[in-house]
């Protein structure tokens, strides 16, 4: 009886004929680009190893250069690694090419990723562009008390994106850049003094000028009260039976609540003290 013929073999001989010849093309590319690609990589490697090392030696340069020029540190430091990642990624394409990867292809990669990532995200970008212009243009600083964005606060910090405050009940408050620089912004830190005012409503029957020697005196106790501009008590009102006395005061920025709460006290005491009575609440007659 004849052997049956293995119907497998033919196509495992094909296979390892296939698999012998890959090989053989494998040594022989390996012998002609060996070098070439061993080479590339150690200057891809070195090229990026240095690359590194020289984005992390200008940021620090960066950093310590516009510090010493006072500027904010959160602009400074957001400079530094804008600057740190653009050159990190020059780095990178020019290591890629030098593998022999198209380095234009993937430049136009990123570019379109850039494009579609910047249209997404257009609030953002707002905000960051409001972000470089608040501290470029520095109309506030950390620490500055001011009103802007429809919020009023203590600035606590000057955001890429946003701007962050605390209220007086220390709530913390978080700002959209652009919406600070769209509107006004009144800062209260700005000018080195403030002026205060103490608005007393006084009984007709008063003297104005006995009314003025009191709330004068009370504002020269004062230990927060500038001598110059000197303190000035105007009458701005006048009413039925009353009218309205307004202490008007400088004191350091810094000393404004301080200044404020503490003249209130004073002003009432000393008006309490001289015998200036307020005026009387309002009678109705109701006939029956």
């Amino acid at each position: 009886m004849l052997a049956q013929s293995n119907p497998v073999t033919p196509a495992v001989s094909e296979t390892l004929s296939q698999g012998q010849e890959m090989l053989n093309f494998a040594i022989t590319w390996v012998a002609e680009n060996g070098l070439r690609l061993a080479t590339s990589t150690l200057s891809a490697i070195v090229l990026y190893v240095v690359g590194a090392w020289l984005a992390g030696l200008i940021r620090s340069l960066v950093l310590s250069t516009l510090n010493k020029r006072g500027l904010d540190h959160t602009f400074t430091s957001y400079l530094a690694n804008i600057l740190h990642s653009l050159i990190i990624l020059l780095v990178v394409i020019t290591a890629l090419g030098q593998l022999g990867i198209p380095t234009a292809q993937f430049a136009a990669l990123i570019a379109a990723a850039g494009l579609a990532i910047g249209l997404a995200l257009q609030g953002n970008l707002a905000n960051f562009a409001s972000g470089f212009l608040l501290v470029f243009f520095r109309p506030f600083k950390r620490g500055d008390y001011l009103t802007a964005g429809g919020a009023e606060g203590l600035v606590e910090e000057i955001g890429i994106f946003t701007t962050t405050l605390v209220s007086m009940d220390n709530k913390k408050i978080v700002v959209p850049n652009s919406a600070i620089t769209g509107g006004n912004i009144t800062n209260f830190s700005a000018n080195p003094n403030r002026l205060v005012t103490v608005p007393c409503v006084i009984a007709g029957s008063n003297s104005p000028e006995k009314v003025r020697a009191s709330l004068l005196r009370a504002a020269a106790e004062n230990p927060h009260v500038a001598s110059e501009p000197a303190p000035k008590a105007v009458l701005t009102h006048l009413g039925e039976n009353k009218f309205t006395m307004e202490l008007r005061v400088w004191c350091p920025a810094s000393k404004y609540w301080d200044t404020q709460f503490s003249l209130n006290e004073a002003a009432k005491a000393a008006l309490e003290l001289d015998g200036i009575s307020g005026p009387l609440p309002a009678m109705r007659i109701v006939q029956a």
